[in-house]
């Protein structure tokens, strides 16, 4: 039986992917714990590599020098009456102090070599003498050593020959800042060792934490982020106040910084401590302390940071000093309550771990003070300058990314949140390489165009959209930088089988084109409708009055090229007896059927609209006379030889046409008017329902003449040429029977001659103007015969 070769492809997937993921989770969670477990084990149950030999602590003599103090032989004398204790805080004081004791090597091997230590990391410059001659054991300072002085650790170490034991010492010590004097009995094994492991925490405080802050400094490059690059500065200054504290700041990076360089840096250290200490930490809850209102707290110690800079660039150690402490003093209690209100009130987790921090720092400062002031030390067993500055640069450290957590979390929300907003975006969203190809599109697009969009690599935009798509939106974004166009969409592509429409706005960005797609099928079709509405009649879609001025006005600038123009006005005769008798309904169904005959009819030039109920307008174009009236006598026929049928009824409906052929000297309303006269001539019964005047036919003339007195009967000179004529009434039978008389109405041009009474009476009648006539008529009548009783 033949396997099947795609069963074997996913069983060797399936196995490949299960000892992927069983590497992945033993080294991200197996290994660690059993490192962090080895790691307790060494700390708690394991011997340590350097056996923690605790020195034998002299009680010494100690007192100030002064003027009358000015050989050992003086110091001893005085150190006699002196007390003695376990240790002297020299309180800021740069003069020199004696101090004396005597070796015992009773709880010491007396076959072993002897040393004393004076650990004070302030002392600058030893030196000691012993015996009952005060014969010079040695001298040294931070730079040079001579005799049995030589410098250990912080401070300096005695070796003692076997002779000196039980013999006084008398040493004299010059100290610059905080420093506390105190003697200790080692062997000189235990302090070998005692020294290694001293440089060794050095080395681990110095990699350690140089480790942190190139990461940190790293992390801040890529990211661009100043916070990162603020806390990788204090990871390093924080560095130098463990080395401070510790005593092993004399060095940086293992070479040795001159006394009075480091005297001053060791100041300058504190200050920019405390400087980076307030930046740092406004810049880490500077959103919390607006949120909790009380950004004002942090005011006062940004303010004293520069100043504390300066002071520490040129004060001595105990002017410096008491500056430092209150200002650290106020920096710290005004830490505690900001980080207390913003831990009740925001619970934020970077608050806890900088807290953490804090209190670190704080504890291993209090540590030093009760180990000085006791005369002890490994009071917390393995807790030290060391492990303190570690633990509060990781505390740190946590906080950092705590806040980079949240920041990331904050991001992500975004990220989701547009994500969403993507997603239910209603207006297509889209990415194109520079060759038209679709890179991403959210859910909206493919709606519009089709769920296959990206399928194969993207397809292209000229495959959606006609009409040269692709180097129209292409010209677009590299001519415009907020720009938008109007395209229409490939019918076959989409289901309704109807051209779509979009409206598109993009940009460029980089390589890479970025915009929007709305469909606005609906609203083209909507101003489309608007548009057309504007121009024609929205029951017969021909052209309306406004459209058929248009035309005409189109039609009449192409007189001026010699084109010929007719203008016929078509009138349909007892329409509105449909209306009166079977209502409107009835009457629009055969107006759309009589603009659907009359459309069949046309073709060309000629352009057709409606301009009243039921008259309607022709404007032929660049039609000659003899073919225009052909076209008319067929419209007539066609409109009177077949019955309207408009449910179970049928209509017949006969319309009148009158056609001019207009002059380039014509007006468009005149031209109008005279297609009307026209066809009120044809409907009168001339012509067979056809009325057709040539440009120069007499009916222009009339109608020319007729507009004037319309005109002239509109001024206040209405009456000016009118006149009455009595014409007696006679009885053929008997002609003087009676005397009666009709008064007749009559009026003569500006040239003298009679005008038609019928062109008068017509005349008046559009003017508006009878009423006057006839009030005329009846004053002159009775004026006459009131002159003529």
């Amino acid at each position: 039986m033949t396997k099947n070769p795609e069963t074997s492809i996913q069983r060797s997937d399936q196995i490949n992917a299960a000892l992927e993921a069983l590497l992945h989770y033993f080294s991200a969670y197996a290994l660690p714990i059993a490192m962090a477990f080895l790691s307790f084990l060494s700390v708690f149950f394991w011997p340590t590599q350097f056996p923690i030999v605790e020195p034998e602590v002299f009680s010494i003599r100690v007192v100030k020098s002064s003027g009358n103090i000015k050989t050992p032989q003086d110091a001893l004398s005085v150190l006699q009456e002196a007390p003695a204790v376990k240790h002297l805080d020299t309180e800021l004081s740069e003069a020199p102090y004696w101090l004396s004791f005597t070796p015992s090597a009773r709880s010491k091997s007396k076959d072993k070599a002897l040393s004393v230590e004076f650990p004070s990391r302030h002392a600058a410059k030893l030196a000691c003498w012993g015996g009952a001659d005060l014969k010079a054991l040695g001298s040294g300072t931070q730079s040079t050593e001579s005799g049995a002085i030589a410098g250990i650790k912080a401070g300096f170490a005695l070796a003692l020959s076997p002779d000196m034991l039980d013999q006084q010492v008398v040493c004299a010590i010059e100290s610059v800042g905080p420093a506390r004097l105190s003697a200790a009995l080692w062997q000189t094994e235990d302090l070998q060792t005692s020294a290694q492991e001293f440089h060794r925490k050095s080395g681990l405080l110095d990699g350690g934490i140089l480790i942190l802050a190139m990461f940190v400094l790293i992390t801040a490059v890529i990211n661009r982020n100043g916070l990162y690059m603020i806390f990788a500065v204090w990871l390093v200054v924080n560095l130098r106040m463990g080395a401070l504290s510790a005593g092993w700041d004399t060095q940086w990076l293992g070479n040795t910084i001159e006394p009075e360089l480091l005297r001053r840096l060791r100041l300058v250290t504190t200050a920019v401590y405390y400087l980076l200490s307030v930046v740092l930490f406004n810049a880490i809850f500077k959103d919390e302390l607006i949120k909790v209102g009380v950004r004002w707290m942090v005011r006062v110690p940004q303010w004293s940071c520069f100043p504390l800079v300066l002071l520490a660039c040129f004060l001595p150690y105990q002017s410096y000093l008491p500056f430092l402490w209150i200002l650290t003093g106020l920096f710290i209690a005004m830490m505690v309550l900001v980080l207390t209100i913003i831990l009740i009130k925001t619970r934020s987790t970077v608050a806890m771990w900088y807290s953490a921090s804090i209190a670190i720092t704080l504890t291993a400062s209090l540590y030093e003070v009760l180990a000085a002031a006791l005369g002890f030390k490994g009071l917390i067993g393995s807790f030290n300058s060391v492990t303190a500055a570690l633990s509060s640069s990781l505390l740190a450290a946590l906080a950092i990314a705590a806040q980079m957590k949240q920041e990331h979390d904050q991001r992500l929300a975004a990220q989701a949140e547009l994500q969403h907003t993507y997603e239910v975006m209603p207006i297509g969203l889209f990415t194109l390489d520079m060759r038209g190809r679709f890179l991403s599109a959210n859910p909206a697009l493919l709606r519009m165009l089709g769920p296959k969009v990206l399928e194969n690599g993207g397809h292209t935009w000229q495959r959606y959209f006609v009409g040269g798509a692709w180097m129209q939106l292409h010209n677009l974004v590299h001519t415009q930088k907020e720009g938008e166009l109007e395209l229409k969409g490939r019918s076959q592509l989409f289901e309704s089988g109807d051209v779509s429409r979009f409206l598109v706005k993009a940009t460029l960005a980089g390589n890479r084109v970025e915009g929007s797609l709305q469909n606005i099928t609906e609203k083209a079709k909507a101003t489309e409708e608007l548009l057309f509405l504007v121009n024609n009649d929205p029951l017969t879609k021909v052209l309306n009055r406004r459209g058929v001025e248009k035309a005409l006005d189109g039609a009449m600038s192409d007189l001026a090229v010699g084109k010929p123009l007719a203008l016929a006005y078509l009138d349909l005769d007892r329409f509105r007896l449909i209306n009166e008798l079977y209502g409107h309904n009835a009457g629009d169904e055969v107006l759309q059927q009589v603009c659907q005959r009359v459309t069949h009819m046309i073709s060309g030039a000629i352009q057709f609209g409606r301009v009243g109920g039921d008259e309607f307008v022709l404007v032929m174009s660049d039609t000659k006379m003899p073919v225009a009236t052909l076209i008319c006598r067929g419209i007539i026929d066609s409109l009177g030889q077949t019955p309207y049928r408009v449910g179970d009824r049928a209509f017949h409906v006969r319309g009148s046409i009158g056609l001019i052929e207009v002059g380039a000297e014509m007006q468009v309303k005149d031209a109008v008017s005279t297609a009307d006269r026209a066809c009120h001539d044809a409907k009168a019964g001339s012509g067979d329902g056809l009325v057709v005047y040539e440009r120069n036919a007499s009916a222009f003339d009339q109608h020319d003449a007729e507009l004037k007195l319309v005109e002239q009967l509109s001024t206040a000179s209405a009456t000016d040429g009118l006149f009455v004529l009595m014409q007696p009434i006679m009885s053929l039978s008997a002609p003087y029977a009676s005397l009666n008389f009709e008064v007749l109405l009559r009026m003569l041009d500006q040239d003298g001659k009679p005008i038609p009474t019928d062109r008068l009476i017509a005349a008046g009648e559009k003017s508006g103007r009878m009423s006057v006539i006839d009030r005329w008529v009846l004053q002159t009548t009775l004026a006459w015969l009131n002159q003529n009783h």
